[in-house]
């Protein structure tokens, strides 16, 4: 009890040593900084991150948010999670770290041990992908704007926000093949259109409303990172085939791009570029889908000549 009275006590005297730097004085100069030096998407990962965190608590000093603090936001975002999927709160959590951390370059708090506010553990189960039939389905369900959408997943590998970014300029039908500008890695990379891809593509050129490529959900919402997943989650959710409801999320098409690229062998190097991996370590996560191309890899070694192992093991 006395250590804690004492932590306590040298917590609550840096505090006071700390400036007394208004909160709202503060977000303004951190989101006008971010906004200039940060990709869109990691700017709308820390809006709803501060959305989550001033709809929990009012601050008047930027001092006020803790590492204590923190991990007790942490806390309540899970416990008021109406799933049991923690990779939103992480990237919240992650956010908000990583604004404090630059409040402390900037000198305008002590530094503070924020890597105490640990992420929740995330499942590492079973990858969700669809199967062709599933995709069949699907497209047949959805009318010509959407089928964009889902061909944008499941045969070129996009993101919600590269699908909402991607304007007819980024289509390039010359050299068959996709120009994803820079997002979540801070890297472009091209992807080459599937002929089913491409013909609906074309088609739908024809019937073009603006520069952009996606035409469907609320126009209005574009500028969110979100807009995509909910009109989709939206869309698809009473979907059924042969009687039996598929679980649909946007993401899952993504899923279904790189799972069936590694289940008909091809490797995880080339899947990771296509993806726009920063890391193939994020690719790994395919592996498993792929147990009957490894076996064909190790019997591939070259045969080593006989060696009579008894008679080398007599001689010694």
């Amino acid at each position: 009890m006395a250590l804690l009275k004492a932590a306590q006590l040298a917590e609550d005297n840096g505090k006071q040593n700390q400036p007394d730097i208004l909160w709202k004085d503060f977000l303004s100069k951190y989101e006008a900084f971010i906004q200039a030096n940060r990709s869109k998407n990691t700017v709308d990962i820390f809006k709803n991150a501060k959305n989550k965190l001033t709809s929990w608590r009012t601050f008047t000093y930027l001092k006020e948010l803790t590492p204590q603090v923190l991990d007790e936001l942490k806390t309540h975002l899970k416990n008021n999670a109406k799933s049991s999927y923690v990779a939103g709160i992480n990237r919240s959590i992650r956010a908000l770290k990583t604004m404090m951390r630059q409040a402390e370059k900037w000198a305008l708090i002590s530094p503070q041990k924020w890597e105490i506010v640990s992420k929740f553990k995330e499942p590492k189960g079973r990858i969700e992908f669809h199967s062709t039939q599933e995709i069949a389905a699907i497209l047949s369900h959805l009318n010509k704007d959407w089928q964009i959408v889902v061909l944008l997943g499941v045969r070129a590998g996009l993101r919600r926000g590269e699908m909402a970014a991607l304007r007819w300029a980024d289509v390039d039908f010359k050299n068959n093949q996709l120009y994803i500008a820079p997002n979540k890695t801070e890297k472009y990379r091209f992807v080459p259109m599937s002929q089913d891809l491409r013909a609906a593509l074309l088609n739908a050129q024809k019937r073009a409303k603006n520069d952009f490529v996606v035409t469907v959900g609320d126009p209005s919402a574009r500028q969110s990172q979100y807009f995509l997943s909910v009109a989709y989650k939206k869309k698809m959710a009473h979907f059924e085939m042969n009687g039996k409801k598929i679980h649909c999320f946007l993401h899952k098409l993504r899923h279904t791009f790189a799972s069936h690229l590694v289940q008909n062998g091809v490797d995880l190097y080339r899947v990771s570029k296509l993806l726009g991996h920063s890391s193939i370590k994020m690719t790994e996560i395919y592996a498993h889908l792929a147990p009957a191309d490894l076996q064909t890899a190790i019997l591939s070694l070259p045969q080593i000549p006989h060696i009579d192992t008894k008679k080398n093991a007599d001689s010694k």
